[in-house]
């Protein structure tokens, strides 16, 4: 499953997402005016967006549990 950028417009919330029949879970917390990363096709995401309390970015997607390492560490 891939993480989508969105800015998050509604109450401040968090929310734990089972992301596969695994048990996997992402814990995001939303906080009004911030950018949060959600899985597009979540059914979870698609009710924020139905509400219009997600607006999408227009940034790459990765996949879920996937951690970008810091630029500072880095390799080349």
């Amino acid at each position: 499953m891939n993480l989508s950028r969105y800015i998050y417009t509604g109450p401040p919330s968090g929310v734990a997402l089972r992301l596969n029949e695994h048990g996997e879970t992402l814990d995001v917390q939303l906080h009004p005016g911030q950018p949060v990363e959600l899985p597009a096709a979540h059914d979870y995401t698609r009710v924020l967006l139905a509400l219009k309390h997600l607006q999408p970015l227009p940034t790459p997607t990765r996949p879920a549990g996937k951690t970008p390492k810091p630029l500072s560490l880095a390799k080349d």
